[in-house]
This record gives C-alpha cells, sequence and structure tokens, in this order.
C-alpha cells in the first residue's frame, strides 16, 4: 500500500490510520501463511497415522534400557557441585567414542547405526583453563589425544556474550551448524538459564523452548540441558526451569546420596525423574574417583554402607537414655 498524500498534507491521524491498515494486512498475511501451514502438517499426519510407527531407536541406553531418543529435548538436573556437567560430559564421550575403544564408560552406549556430532555450549567456565580442560576429558574419553580435532566434535561458549544477545547469538549458531554437518547434532546447553536475558522471564523462556521444538522436528537434532536446582528444592530454576521440564522426554536428577544423619555421602544417585516413552528406570549410583578423574560406577558394598548406617545418637539422648534405666531398678523396689 503506498502513501498517496502530500507531505504537507501528512497529519497524525492519516499516519495512524496509514499503520494500521499495513498492521492488518501484514497480520492477515501471517494467519494465512499459518494457516496454510497447519493445514500442510495435517497431510503429513494423515499420511503417518494410515502406517505403522516404528519408532526410532535411542541413540543412548544404559545396560541397555533406552536413555535418550533421537531429535528429543533432554534434561539433568541437580545441585550446585553435584557433577551434572560430567555427566552430560560422559554422554558427549559415548557419542564421539571411536569405533575401537573399549572402555566402558559407566555402562552407557551409543547407538552404532548412527554418525553424531557433539556440539557443547558452556556458559559458566573460564577459556583459559576449566572449559578447555573439559574439552580434554570428553576426547580422552571417547579415545582420543587432547591434541587431537575430532571433526565431528564442537564447542563455543556464551560466556563473553552480553546476555540480552545470547538467544539471537545460540539461534544463529545452531543454524551454522547444522548446515555445516549433516549427521545426527547432539548440542549440549551447559547451563541452560543462561542461554536466555531473564530466565524467570515466560517469553524469553518460551522463545528458547520454541527453538529448540522447532529444531528437533524440522532437523536431526537432539538436546541435552544442564539445569540448576532452586537452593532447598528439587524444582529445576525460574521459569524456564518449569516449562522445560514439562516438554522433556527424559529428566535425569543428580545428588549426593544422604546417609541416616542426613549427611551427604560420596556416592550420587542418578535418578530418573521422568521418561516419556518408557517407563522409569532403576536409579544407578555412581561416585568421583582421584584416580580416574572422572565418575566411576559405585560397588555396591559402598552403596549398601551408605543405607545401612544408624544415626548416632547426642550425648543428651544418651544421658537421659542411662539415667531411665540406671534408676529402673530402684523405682521397682518401691513397688
Amino acid at each position: 500500500m503506498k502513501l498517496c498524500v502530500e507531505p504537507e498534507e501528512l497529519s497524525i491521524t492519516t499516519l495512524e490510520k496509514f499503520l494500521n491498515e499495513n498492521n492488518i494486512k501484514s497480520n492477515e498475511e501471517s494467519a494465512s501463511t499459518n494457516l496454510s501451514k497447519v493445514l500442510k502438517t495435517k497431510e503429513k499426519l494423515k499420511e503417518f497415522k494410515s502406517k505403522t510407527i516404528n519408532f526410532s531407536k535411542p541413540i543412548i541406553t544404559q545396560n541397555g534400557l533406552p536413555v535418550i531418543f533421537p531429535k528429543t529435548i533432554n534434561v539433568i538436573q541437580g545441585k550446585k557441585g553435584q557433577h551434572k556437567t560430567r555427566l552430560a560430559e560422559f554422554m558427549c564421550s559415548i557419542l564421539l567414542k571411536k569405533s575401537d575403544y573399549t572402555k566402558e564408560i559407566l555402562n552407557l552406549k551409543a547407538c552404532q547405526n548412527k554418525d553424531y556430532t557433539v556440539c557443547f555450549v558452556d556458559t559458566e567456565r573460564n577459556i583459559t583453563e576449566q572449559f578447555p580442560y573439559s574439552l580434554q576429558q570428553i576426547q580422552l574419553r571417547a579415545g582420543y589425544k587432547i591434541e587431537e580435532h575430532p571433526e565431528n566434535f564442537e564447542y563455543i561458549t556464551l560466556l563473553e556474550i552480553e546476555r540480552k544477545d545470547r538467544f539471537e547469538t545460540l539461534r544463529q549458531y545452531i543454524e551454522h551448524i547444522r548446515e555445516q554437518h549433516k549427521n545426527h547434532l547432539f548440542i549440549v546447553l551447559d547451563v541452560l538459564t543462561d542461554c536466555v536475558e531473564n530466565f524467570n522471564d515466560p517469553r524469553n523462556s518460551l522463545e528458547l523452548i520454541d527453538l529448540m521444538n522447532k529444531t528437533i522436528n524440522e532437523f536431526d537434532v537432539t538436546f541435552l540441558c544442564v539445569i540448576h536446582e532452586n537452593p532447598n528444592s528439587e524444582k529445576a530454576r525460574g521459569h524456564l526451569g518449569t516449562e522445560i521440564i514439562n516438554k522433556a522426554s527424559t529428566v535425569i536428577q543428580v545428588a549426593y546420596e544422604r546417609d541416616a544423619n542426613q549427611k551427604e555421602t560420596d556416592i550420587i544417585k542418578i535418578l530418573y525423574l521422568h521418561c516419556r516413552t518408557t517407563k522409569k528406570h532403576e536409579p544407578f549410583y555412581i561416585k568421583y574417583s582421584e584416580s580416574e578423574k572422572g565418575l566411576v560406577l559405585a560397588e555396591q558394598r559402598e552403596i549398601t554402607e551408605t543405607w545401612i548406617k544408624e544415626p548416632k545418637s547426642s550425648i543428651i539422648e544418651v544421658s537421659e537414655y542411662l539415667a531411665t534405666r540406671l534408676t529402673e531398678p530402684v523405682e521397682r523396689q518401691k513397688i
């Protein structure tokens, strides 16, 4: 639509009318495009519905049980310092693992019918030591040397990007690596809440979740999101945490096991909070090994010892108990 008036004749009313008419036209065009899109998808659904559904095989299993399926959103949650990131790193190593490298990693295995590109997006660690060390460990566990640069291993940090610009930077980066790699993309976002300007803002949260949902539905991509839990709570952090848990296919919680005195032990419990495609798996137990510089499976003896430890009585409780028992015979003699 052209504005057919002389500049001197342009009034506020005329300008508002012009803008409103164009806005209505733009909205109508957008609605028409969206309608066409959903009707086109309906035809695809009709085609899929008329055939036997062959569900995709998992890309990561543990002891033969499916853990992560392709083209899904998945979550690892836990308190600060509970080795959430290390568990995510292990899953990266599984997908990058050389075919002739036989070392087991927490009994996790990758489906060998696919080729994977792993992309690690970090938001917390420094770029001189912490993040490079993490990348080294991922490679070493996959059978590579630290000086090697596997073509299917991508990584960036958003630490140097202003928070208000991170979502758009991430969106552009996902589009970039999708064009660079034609095999299955496994994208780790660590930590998820740092990828948006405000993780308590519903708009910011839904923008990121919509981006992930759109990506997994249109392309061969899987997301693994690492997120902190709120202090004194097992709830994932912020509005973004609430929404991502609702959308996730697999939700895994990482937490130190507590003894009978409610003190944290060295044993870490890996709990499946949600499995969309299967029943919830039984938890498994790991610990940090200084010799391995990483996580290893805990022995059954160590797990059992944690469970059977009895609470220790306080000095006051012992004193009261002894006072009662020592005076008991005297009371009986009076009777």
